[in-house]
């Protein structure tokens, strides 16, 4: 039932304008029907915030981010926690990756509130893609992300940034050889929020 709400909200003429990075004032959710995944970003104050909601086998989950930029996740606040990544450099830089080629910084882990650790984040820009959302078509940067975590093993992805939308609106998990591990993607965007 869900699935088919979903799928009606998304093809009503009212939402056929594709949020730009402008509507991050206002929210943009960006919605897959099956499973349900289903993100909410809003940009205040200067600074971005998640809202992400998603089936799992044990059910809803529910997690809310504040990023330093749309390209780093500074604190994520879930039922499990609150994680933190305290950066130590100018994340502001992560945004001319495009030009730069690459970017690395050092991060402190914050564990509910206690240092758990360091890790080390590096991004790569590896060209241009183009991703469609629904009826939507956006121009993006292929990014390749790697963290690793002290005492842990790294964890690669590969991002679809849309600059004009101000956010990452694909993501691929892969491991350390590049092999597809999960992919999420969405089927509509929508500016404001889908309950």
């Amino acid at each position: 039932m869900r699935a088919i709400l979903v799928s009606l909200l998304l093809s009503s003429p009212a939402m056929a304008a594709c949020p730009t990075k402008a509507d991050l004032a206002e929210g943009v959710t960006l919605v897959r029907a099956s499973p349900l995944f289903k993100v909410m970003y809003r940009e205040e104050g200067g600074v971005l915030t998640e809202y992400r909601q998603m089936s799992r086998l044990e059910g809803e989950v529910r997690r809310a981010s504040t990023y330093a930029n749309a390209l780093a996740v500074e604190q994520q606040e879930s039922a499990n926690g609150i994680i933190s990544f305290d950066y130590m450099a100018d994340m502001d830089a992560a945004l001319k990756v495009d030009e730069t080629g690459d970017f690395a910084a050092m991060f402190g882990l914050i564990v509910d509130g206690k240092r758990f650790g360091t890790g080390h984040y590096r991004l790569f820009y590896e060209g241009e893609g183009r991703v469609r959302i629904g009826d939507c078509v956006y121009d993006t940067w292929v990014l390749r992300n790697e963290n690793a975590i002290e005492g842990m093993e790294p964890i690669h992805f590969l991002w679809d940034y849309a600059p004009d939308l101000g956010v990452v609106v694909r993501t691929e998990q892969v491991d350390p050889r590049g092999r597809t591990l999960s992919v999420v993607e969405y089927d509509g965007a929508v500016v404001g929020e889908i309950e």
